[in-house]
């Protein structure tokens, strides 16, 4: 039996393009802090085994600040192995931070040769391949022999399940029923698959262990447990520091801002200060008020950093424009007035009404899109 931590798609030194410098930097080192958490986590777990699948790194520079935390991090734990198979986004090539680094003697990284480390005081045997580029069209499932099928045979590998043409190391499940292994260790995936089996081969996707954008939603982290010959036991554990999440909020039937107001805090109240939230607004209102992100809340009890995707579409109040003496009333009064004077199944009589649409929506400051153009008929 061994106990065994198994994480991927770090992507340590991540740019955070879409962020300002100073948030960028700020996500940088919380994903650090991610990392450093479940080094930690399993260091206090005593771990025997230690599996990164891929994408340790973002891209080819890597900072002194990351490369130290990993080589201290990793000294900490010299009882502990270490292993690292790279993936698209760190490939084992000539440029590789993998090449700059000094790791210590209990971390062994693969490359894109397929090899076997064999641990006799624990019975395991840990198969592994690395990506040697960004594209890699050949399975890192596919190809192995396995030496001696009495002991545990672990593969870690960088690889994608969703697709046969995929450029990210493509892998069916019948390679993996085939392969033999004992366990699988993945990454390339995102979002945690949970322990999954295929004709007796048990295989994971960790997921990422922080999410970095509104496409890896959910808290985020990384297996631990245990293996033995024909037994695995891992669960998942969350070690990211922020979430990202969508909620959508119906505004149907709300008379005015502050009432949306209302019912989008009440809608958001679990998510909090470690939260990066999207809200989608959706429903008929009754005029076109505009919601900014700092009307609904700043502080603990609000998420850090909120979005708004407006969809709703405008419900005039036509009684009250028929009576308005604003420049929005008059526009509604004369148009209603000229409609009324074409015949109602005339194709003026349909412009006139696109027209009223168009011009009730710029009136408002918003699209013309908002009044479904193109259900008129």
């Amino acid at each position: 039996m061994a106990r065994i931590f198994h994480c991927a798609d770090i992507h340590l030194d991540s740019p955070f393009s879409l962020f300002s410098p100073n948030e960028a930097e700020r996500r940088r080192t919380e994903l650090r802090a991610a990392f450093t958490s479940a080094l930690i986590f399993a260091r206090n777990q005593k771990t025997e085994l230690f599996f990164i699948s891929g994408d340790l790194f973002d891209c080819e520079y890597v900072t002194r600040d990351t490369k130290e935390m990993l080589i201290n991090e990793f000294s900490k734990m010299p009882e502990c192995r270490f292993f690292i198979a790279p993936g698209n986004h760190d490939p084992y090539n000539s440029s590789s931070p993998y090449k700059t680094i000094e790791f210590p003697s209990n971390v062994h990284v693969f490359t894109e040769n397929r090899e076997v480390v064999s641990i006799d005081e624990l019975g395991v045997d840990v198969y592994g391949v690395g990506f040697h580029s960004s594209v890699y069209r050949t399975s890192p499932v596919a190809g192995f022999t396995i030496k001696d099928k009495s002991r545990i045979n672990i593969l870690v590998c960088h690889g994608d399940i969703t697709s046969p043409m995929s450029d990210s190391g493509p892998i069916t499940k019948n390679e993996i029923a085939a392969s033999g292994f004992d366990y699988i260790a993945l990454g390339h995936i995102h979002k945690a698959s949970g322990v999954l089996n295929e004709n007796g081969v048990y295989y994971a996707y960790p997921g990422c262990i922080e999410g970095r954008g509104f496409d890896e939603t959910g808290y985020k982290g990384a297996l631990y447990g245990i293996i033995e010959k024909g037994r695995v036991e891992l669960q998942q554990h969350i070690f990211s520091k922020r979430r990202y999440e969508i909620v959508t909020i119906d505004l149907d039937g709300v008379a005015d801002k502050m009432q949306a107001l209302e019912r989008i805090r009440s809608k958001i109240r679990t998510y909090t200060e470690d939260t990066a939230l999207r809200i989608i607004l959706t429903g008929s209102v009754s005029e076109g008020f505009v919601i900014s992100a700092n009307e609904i809340g700043r502080g603990c009890e609000y998420p850090y950093y909120i979005e708004i995707k407006d969809q709703t579409t405008v419900a005039p109040d036509f009684s009250e424009l028929e009576k308005s003496t604003t420049l929005k009333g008059v526009f509604y009064r004369k148009m209603t007035e000229y409609m009324q004077e074409q015949p109602p199944a005339s194709e003026e009589y349909f412009i006139a009404l696109r027209a009223l649409k168009y011009g009730l929506c710029a009136l408002d400051d918003r699209n013309v899109i908002d009044f479904g153009e193109g259900e008129d008929r």
